[in-house]
């Protein structure tokens, strides 16, 4: 994993803070060598079927693995 802070987008500053966290999340992931697939969010939906925010998770989760891959953190 690279040591300090990742180079974010230049508008993060603005995002929801749980959203960030997930960004960074992902990136991470990818540093250390995680496949895509070993996101730990996973697909939630409310009782009556409605969707949860689980989808926006697993959403900022990629792009920030996507991210990394591609040579921006």
């Amino acid at each position: 994993m690279a040591t300090g802070k990742p180079k974010l987008p230049h508008d993060s500053y603005r995002w929801n803070k749980a959203m960030l966290g997930s960004f960074k999340k992902g990136i991470a992931a990818h540093q250390a060598g995680f496949s895509i697939e070993s996101c730990p969010y996973v697909d939630k939906r409310k009782p009556d079927g409605r969707l949860s925010w689980s989808r926006s998770f697993i959403a900022a989760w990629r792009d920030g693995w996507h991210w990394s891959a591609d040579g921006k953190a």
